[in-house]
């Protein structure tokens, strides 16, 4: 974290972006991806928020990510899906939305993402993601008393307050998990490899638009 502080938002980022990837690789050589991940959950839970200069999620997330393809595909680690999103959550310090973000802006980024392979990687983990917040956004509603009072926000929201805002995350959640349905199907892979990740996508947002979930 010391080699970190050294460059404040005015540094420069290479320095920063080569920094990590050095660290990444030197954690993948010692335990594979599974001992990156650690490290990112360590070190960059420390340095979040800031300005984000010292921790650069979209390096952060292809540099895993890719690793965590070829380690997998060539059998020589298991990692699973949720391994790399679930690191970079933490290292958010539990915030969905940058790291969703950083995923929107590599999937969007055609150059970057060359391999359908790869891609499909990446939507794995924002599945994960997405299923995060769904359940983040169900803990809040049963945190929330039939007192009117949501003390997951210290008492200072009212219960139509936090209905409200529990509803725009769902509907938000909702929007993006269809968004990404249409991004399977138009990978030109096996529809063996993509029907797993639309079902999920799809289950996701029926269970958002479900009355059951939306008593808000």
């Amino acid at each position: 974290m010391l080699n970190f502080a050294k460059y404040p938002s005015d540094g420069d980022t290479k320095i920063v972006r080569e920094t990590w990837a050095r660290l990444l690789d030197q954690a993948v050589s010692r335990g594979g991806v599974a001992e990156a991940c650690s490290v990112l959950k360590r070190v960059g839970s420390n340095l979040y928020p800031g300005d984000g200069a010292c921790l650069p999620l979209d390096t952060l997330c292809l540099h895993l990510e890719k690793a965590a393809l070829e380690r997998l595909t060539s059998g020589v680690e298991l990692v699973g899906d949720e391994d790399v999103a679930r690191a970079l959550l933490a290292a958010c310090r539990g915030a969905h939305e940058p790291v969703l973000r950083i995923y929107d802006q590599l999937l969007s980024n055609g150059p970057a993402l060359p391999s359908p392979t790869l891609r499909l990687r990446l939507l794995r983990s924002v599945l994960v993601i997405l299923r995060e917040w769904t359940m983040s956004v169900l803990a809040n509603r049963t945190a929330t008393t039939s007192s009117g009072v949501s003390y997951r926000f210290s008492g200072s929201l009212s219960l139509e307050q936090t209905n409200i805002l529990n509803q725009g995350i769902s509907d938000k959640i909702a929007s993006a998990a269809n968004r990404y349905m249409t991004e399977v199907r138009r990978l030109p892979l096996q529809q063996s490899q993509t029907e797993p990740v639309y079902r999920g996508f799809r289950e996701l947002e029926e269970k958002l638009l479900t009355p059951s979930f939306r008593p808000f």
